[in-house]
């Protein structure tokens, strides 16, 4: 961790504060935070981080919309920089588009310091290699099918449960299928296996 040069975007102040705190309690070496991610990748084509932490709704550029910019060809070396999104917004739909844009990890606010220095070392050991799209961005390998397969998996059980079942028990089902799919990611994430595709954590 010494030797960690991290990016830390966020438009609230308190929150930089509260993650440059934690990051120098790792002694992490250099910290530098952006209010903005425009302002934050200009910096980092000057001089490329080794890991960015990033909120996911801010503006003009949103914390996706960075994702997109830097995963592009033409930004190499930039374009393989491990990217962790730290947001209050763990929807299934925000946590789809990060992973399929090609981040590491997701992480909900608010993050535990354990936490966050137990996802710090497992970006820092991921090996997955990255894949180039056709239309010019690098992804994550193979993370686009997994993210189907967990999908449909979770829809078979929802079908098989709810077969028969009144509306009100289908909706019951589906939450419960959703919840449950949500339960097994959190445990994954939590278990610091490099092979988790899923990670996705929540301490609060």
């Amino acid at each position: 961790m010494e030797d960690l040069d991290v990016v830390v975007i966020d438009d609230a102040r308190p929150m930089q504060t509260i993650l440059r705190s934690t990051l120098q309690s790792f002694r992490v070496q250099r910290i530098r935070t952006f209010d903005g991610a425009e302002e934050a990748l200009d910096a980092m084509q000057i001089d490329p981080p080794n890991l960015v932490l990033t909120d996911w709704y801010m503006k003009p550029m949103s914390g996706l919309h960075l994702l997109q910019r830097i995963r592009r060809r033409k930004m190499a070396p930039l374009c393989f920089l491990p990217i962790l999104f730290v947001t209050a917004h763990g929807t299934r739909t925000v946590v789809e588009k990060a992973l399929r844009g090609g981040a590491q990890n997701v992480l909900i606010k608010p993050v535990a310091p354990s936490t966050l220095y137990q996802r710090l070392q497992w970006t820092l050991r991921d090996h997955r290699e990255f894949e180039l799209l056709d239309d010019g961005r690098y992804v994550i390998g193979g993370m686009a099918d997994r993210l189907d397969r967990h999908a449909r998996k979770v829809a078979h059980i929802a079908n098989v449960l709810h077969r028969g079942a009144s509306p009100s028990m289908t909706r019951k089902i589906e939450m419960l299928a959703a919840r449950r799919a949500e339960d097994e990611r959190r445990k994954a994430a939590l278990s610091g296996d490099s092979s988790d595709d899923f990670a996705v954590v929540r301490t609060n």
